[in-house]
């Protein structure tokens, strides 16, 4: 494909003034290569389109200006003319928000229709009709199987995300609702990645489809804006591997990705029990309780969001810093999918994945796809964590000085006067950090790899590092009145110990002698001989009866 002719501004797109304002108060004033490329195409032709792009390049803006441009010029209609399908509410809301942005005064209506709402809401919104419908493919079949939703007026047919639709199995609703559209409409389809599956559906509705690909620049071929790394520790160490990459990372703005629901409740409850600021984001929240959670973590209420994939479908985040996944996708479209939502816009982010020795498999086939992106690396042991904290407290002290009130300025010289004031600095960094500092409070993990390797030396020494981080026994260790190898066999010697030999043993140990000396239960089969034998005199009593 061309690419030298790609515009550089929207003015060069043939839009009309009163869109150019809206862009403009907007803040729009470079078209993204997709949408320079995708804009003109809608507006000169009326050819089919399949559109690739990764997340986040403005693929909304790519199709919502050229057909609200078309719709406008054909005049107002009694039933919808534009269908933007979306595999989940929180996308399929976003793209209605966006669209109405896009409109502002002018005379065109759009309804959003998703499952969680209330269908009764919905229902009394179509009645006073609409021109641009967005909605969820299982939602749009139950208002079409009312009679509420009819699309033979439909001039437009959009596939948003339409990789993210088939891998969450809509494709029969997808085939159900194009069936029921004209022949002749225009059908556009916009995804990261174009499967098989979304190959058919183009296949069988789509006619002469022009392919268009979004060309990715040679300084981001080079350099790309996302920092990807990985570290493999032992599955029980999972958490404490993320505290330590969270503590050594700093403030950051981050989703976090898990594979179920139970593993989401799970890690949100412990991030905030170490004092993290973090929510969870998964399908057995309401419809209400997902709409907050996704407006707080736009607003920045809270730092880190703890969701799965099929919960985070859809969500579009502005300026995160940060990507991990605390469990590794099951393919690498996912990962990309994941890790496309961090490093846009010009800023850099980072992407970190968590992974055990059980996902190598996984590991393995997404490093591949990454052609080398995705690196290996240790954790951050304490001496890299204990330097990032002071650093950080070291820039904030110096953003902080200039501004403190003279209050506190004449306590400093009242305390200077009455104690060494590195004294008193020093026991006021203790109070700030607690134990922050200390470098037994980062016992080592070990490295999963030790596992694999079961004459490792070192084994014994990460497995107490870790009970002493996580509190429990070592698993290894045998119980307390466990015989010695070679003993199986051999009857007990035990002795009682003189009086005199209290010095040679500690008391302890003693007790445990003399516990081992009581003599042994009995087994289940000598309770069963003694019930098959005479039954023993019993003490009988009187039984009072009821009245």
């Amino acid at each position: 494909m061309m690419t030298e002719n790609i515009a550089q501004t929207f003015d060069e797109l043939n839009l009309t003034p009163g869109t150019l304002e809206i862009l403009a108060s907007r803040g729009f004033a470079t078209p993204t290569p997709i949408q320079a490329l995708v804009i003109p195409k809608l507006l000169e032709n009326t050819r089919d389109l399949i559109a690739q792009a990764r997340t986040g390049t403005g693929k909304t803006a790519a199709y919502a200006l050229p057909v609200i441009e078309q719709l406008l010029v054909a005049g107002k209609q009694k039933l919808p003319r534009a269908l933007v399908l979306a595999p989940t509410r929180e996308l399929a809301m976003q793209i209605a928000g966006e669209v109405e942005q896009f409109i502002g005064e002018r005379d065109l209506k759009t309804v959003t229709v998703y499952g969680g709402q209330p269908i009764e809401i919905q229902l009394k919104s179509l009645k006073g009709g609409a021109d641009i419908i967005v909605g969820t493919p299982g939602r749009v079949i139950d208002l079409m199987e009312r009679s509420a939703l009819k699309l033979q007026q439909i001039e437009f047919a959009i596939l948003d995300e339409a990789d993210e639709m088939l891998d969450m199995g809509f494709v029969e609703d997808i085939e159900s609702i194009l069936s029921a559209t004209p022949e002749e409409k225009r059908m556009l389809m916009f995804s990261a990645t174009v499967p098989p599956e979304a190959r058919k559906i183009a296949e069988t509705f789509m006619h002469e489809a022009e392919y268009i690909k979004a060309p990715v620049s040679a300084a981001e071929t080079e350099q790309p804006l996302t920092e990807q790394w990985a570290c493999e520790v032992r599955r029980e160490d999972k958490f404490h591997a993320l505290k330590r990459i969270l503590n050594a990372e700093g403030r950051i703005y981050a989703m976090i990705f898990c594979r179920t629901r139970s593993d989401v409740d799970e890690l949100t409850m412990n991030l905030q029990k170490n004092k993290f600021s973090a929510e969870a984001l998964h399908g057995e929240l309401t419809q209400n309780q997902r709409t907050r959670v996704i407006e707080q973590f736009k607003s920045r209420r809270f730092d880190m969001l703890v969701a799965t994939d099929v919960a985070a479908r859809g969500i579009d985040v502005n300026d995160l810093t940060h990507v991990i996944n605390y469990a590794l996708p099951m393919n690498s479209d996912i990962y990309i999918h994941r890790i496309g939502r961090t490093g846009r816009a010009g800023k850099k982010g980072v992407a970190i994945s968590i992974f055990s020795p059980s996902e190598g498999s996984k590991f393995a086939m997404i490093k591949k796809a990454t052609k080398g992106a995705l690196t290996l690396r240790p954790l951050p042991d304490a001496k890299a964590i204990i330097a990032a904290k002071k650093s950080r407290f070291k820039d904030k002290l110096q953003d902080f000085l200039s501004t403190v009130h003279p209050v506190y300025q004449q306590l400093a010289y009242d305390l200077s006067s009455e104690f060494d004031p590195e004294s008193v600095l020093a026991a006021l960094l203790e109070m700030h950090f607690h134990k922050e500092l200390l470098p037994e409070n980062y016992p080592s993990l070990g490295k999963a790899s030790r596992d694999r390797n079961p004459h490792s030396r070192n084994r014994r020494h990460d497995n107490n590092s870790h009970d002493r981080e996580s509190g429990r026994r070592r698993r290894h260790d045998p119980p307390r009145n466990e015989k010695a190898a070679g003993e199986k066999n051999s009857k007990p010697t035990h002795k009682p110990a003189p009086a005199t030999s209290v010095a040679e043993k500690p008391s302890r140990g003693r007790a445990r002698q003399e516990r081992n000396q009581e003599p042994p239960r009995k087994k289940l089969r000598d309770w069963a001989i003694n019930l098959t034998g005479e039954m023993p005199d019993l003490p009988r009593y009187k039984v009072k009866k009821r009245k």
